[in-house]
């Protein structure tokens, strides 16, 4: 019941109290209902101000004397609803409907009341009782088929519908909410009835025309589908949503030109928004993601989105896009230039640093990784990646010195856990090669408790130690797990190898090694271990053969020398 009608309430409560108006005679009132009213009139302004408590003790004492009066009882209802007491809300609002049935808002509060309780069935009573005597308002009608449809009596939401359609004529509105509840209910027959009407009531209604064809596709009725969109087309050209759904049939029925003719108009399209062309070409990137070996939609989605950013070339998002899609086709070189794109767009973005710095680094292209550090850690400070990136190409180039400082940045920057534990790993590696022993455990040990799984920091850690021929029990365990990770990787199958030399597992070392050997991956170093198991195991040609090829791998291992010369003796 809306406030005005409370106000309604005390005004009849006061015509009640006083002379009828228009007569002259009066009705006998005495000092206990005058006091009554006065707690009553005072309740109310209580409740207006939020003062529930004070409320319902003034309301409660003009109970006492007005039990009678439908109002009294409703501003006791109400305020009970208030603080949340439903069971005395709808006790009292039940009495109020009952001494004043054909107030309508009485009925409608307590319905309310009853559908907050989840108490459907004495919700829709209310709603129906209130109908007896207002058997055409619209406003019950339409609350009593929105608490239906709540509590998921959807027929019957759509019956209470048709009794508004009755009322109001043929309204759009009625006929959605129809369509929307026989969709529910899976009831497709019904639910295209209410799209056909929707469909000549409001022929350019996009969203209607939307649902109806997406409705026949899912009867195998492409034809009836196509001409529904080809319609919506022609109503608006450059609805993004509308060439999103023919897109789709078109990919369906491989109508490459198609495809690429309705791509290309909107990217021509100067009228057409950036973001609306941006989620037409990610639709179309999408559908390239999960056929990939379509090579025709491959050509499609890469022309469009190059002649997207081409056209949009201060739009980031576009860019962007042709970041990831030259990424995913492995074209590196087209990725940097629109990488290097958005970093002079919004030289701020933090990704697209990170991701052109990891595409440099993977190509090994480390000078250019180090070229942009300072930059890039100036736009975007603290960032771990960045700083990670610079310190592991220092690192790989063989200068730990420059290295230290930007992997121990990179840790105190904020990452995630298993982007920790990579970042610990490295900052061992330092460590190791600047022989600062007690650090580089610590930031082993800081690495696994970070990620148990990081095989990386598990091998190089037991590497470490059978450097140093310290803990190799401890380093067997750790190069088994990782191992276990990644039983093809050459590092790892020499780091056991080495471990089992140490050892005194001759044969061990051996087999180990040699699998290294044949992964075709091994390094000077690898080749060089392999000639010392020989060694160790009197066989000094085989050792000397592998010698020289680590020497031939990598010439600065000049100690190899002494090695080769020896075994010649």
């Amino acid at each position: 019941m809306p406030r005005f009608s409370i106000l309604i309430s005390i005004l009849f409560l006061l015509l009640q109290c006083h002379p009828l108006f228009g007569q002259e005679t009066a009705v006998s009132v005495s000092p206990d209902e005058t006091r009554a009213m006065e707690y009553y009139i005072q309740g109310i302004t209580d409740f207006e101000n939020e003062d529930y408590e004070q409320a319902l003790d003034n309301l409660t004492a003009a109970h006492l004397k007005l039990s009678e009066h439908a109002g009294v009882n409703y501003a006791l209802s109400d305020v009970y609803l208030a603080t949340g007491d439903l069971s005395n809300a709808a006790y009292y609002g039940q009495i109020a409907t009952t001494i004043d049935p054909e107030n309508k808002w009485y009925h409608l509060h307590l319905a309310r009341i009853n559908t907050i309780s989840g108490r459907t069935d004495a919700a829709i009573e209310a709603f129906n009782k209130a109908l007896e005597y207002h058997p055409n308002d619209q406003d019950i009608l339409y609350r009593l088929a929105e608490t239906y449809t709540e509590f998921g009596q959807l027929l019957e939401a759509n019956r209470v519908y048709d009794q508004l359609l009755e009322l109001n004529g043929r309204d759009f509105n009625l006929y959605l909410q129809k369509f929307r509840n026989f969709n529910a209910l899976q009831m497709r027959d019904s639910s295209m009835a209410q799209l056909e009407i929707m469909r000549d009531l409001n022929p350019g209604n996009l969203s209607t025309l939307h649902n109806l064809s997406q409705f026949y596709l899912e009867l195998d009725d492409e034809e009836s589908a196509r001409e529904i969109l080809l319609e919506a087309r022609e109503r608006n050209s450059r609805d993004p949503q509308t060439l999103i759904l023919l897109a789709d049939i078109y990919i369906r029925n491989n109508e490459w030109q198609n495809l690429g003719d309705t791509f290309i108009s909107m990217l021509n399209d100067p009228l057409i928004y950036p973001s609306q062309k941006l989620e037409l070409a990610r639709f179309l990137y999408l559908q390239y993601q999960q056929k990939p070996q379509e090579e025709i939609l491959k050509e499609q989605a890469g022309m469009v989105i190059t002649r997207f950013a081409e056209n949009e070339p201060d739009y980031e998002p576009a860019q962007s896009l042709a970041a990831d899609f030259h990424l995913q086709t492995g074209d590196y070189t087209a990725a940097l230039e629109k990488l290097e794109q958005i970093n002079q767009l919004n030289p701020e973005e933090p990704d697209a640093w990170r991701q052109r710095m990891q595409v440099l680094f993977s190509l090994q292209r480390y000078e250019e990784v180090i070229g942009l550090s300072k930059e890039a850690n100036e736009k975007v400070p603290d960032d771990a990646a960045v700083q990670f990136f610079t310190g592991a190409s220092y690192l790989v180039k063989g200068d730990p010195e420059s290295a230290l400082p930007w992997l121990e940045q990179a840790t105190m920057a904020p990452s995630r856990r298993n982007f920790r534990s990579v970042l610990y790993g490295s900052l061992a590696d330092v460590y190791q090669d600047l022989d600062r022993r007690e650090d580089a455990v610590n930031a082993y040990e800081q690495a696994l408790r970070l990620d148990s799984s990081n095989h990386n920091a598990m091998n190089n850690y037991a590497y470490y130690l059978s450097v140093r021929g310290e803990r190799l029990e401890d380093a067997l365990k750790l190069a088994e797990s990782a191992i276990e990770m990644d039983p093809e990787n050459a590092s790892y199958l020499d780091t056991i190898g080495w471990i089992h030399f140490k050892l005194g597992n001759l044969e061990s070392a051996k087999e180990y090694i040699i699998q290294a050997v044949e992964t075709g991956d091994a390094s000077a170093e690898v080749f060089e271990h392999l000639g010392d198991i020989y060694e160790a195991l009197n066989n000094p040609e085989n050792a000397r053969k592998w010698w020289l090829k680590a020497a031939e791998e990598d010439s600065s291992k000049s100690h190899l020398n002494d090695k080769i010369k020896n075994s010649e003796l």
